[in-house]
């Protein structure tokens, strides 16, 4: 749905009058039709699991039970999630290498969110799995979250090592009284 509004401004306000809208259009025709089968629920009665002994979807270890649907659901949102928020800081640390600086970034937020992270992970880390689940199967179910929170914070590291090195190099190159816009 993100995906469709981003879209939807992002040709909006583009100079052709006539393809905003029906780009728009079908893009939330194209966004509604994807998120459509996930919002369904099956009929139990319908499929009746007794007369199919399949794979188990993402099973581990022989005894624990198998993902639902909803938690493959889940899986699957959370690994894209995951990977967006790990793309998220690659753009930045681009930046800050073409331009061998990081000013203008608030070294504020990256810390906080590097704090954030790392509890988060942790917490994720040092929670008992559930009773019947055993410790593997636990890690599996949150994987994703554990992917995307602990690899942000070693990208975060990499922009704080930035921080470190290029306002060092500004401190030598430029004196602190200087103000950081033209008058």
């Amino acid at each position: 749905m993100m995906l469709t509004l981003y879209f939807h401004y992002k040709f909006k306000n583009r100079s052709s009058p006539l393809s905003a809208p029906i780009n728009s259009v079908l893009l939330f025709i194209l966004g509604t039709v994807c998120i459509t089968p996930l919002l369904r629920v099956a009929d139990p009665v319908a499929v009746s699991r007794e007369g199919f002994r399949g794979r188990t979807l993402l099973s581990v270890e022989p005894g624990n039970k198998p993902f639902t649907k909803k938690e493959v659901i889940g899986f699957v949102i959370g690994s894209v999630s995951s990977v967006l928020y790990l793309l998220s800081r690659l753009p930045q640390i681009r930046t800050n290498f073409l331009r061998q600086s990081t000013q203008g970034i608030s070294y504020s937020l990256f810390a906080l969110v590097m704090l954030g992270n790392t509890l988060y992970g942790l917490s994720v880390l040092l929670k008992n799995p559930e009773v019947g689940q055993s410790e593997g199967s636990y890690l599996l179910h949150h994987l994703p979250w554990l992917v995307g929170s602990l690899g942000v914070l070693l990208l975060d590291t990499i922009i704080s090592i930035q921080f470190l090195v290029y306002r060092s190099q500004a401190t030598a190159a430029a004196s602190e009284t200087e103000p950081l816009l033209p008058s």
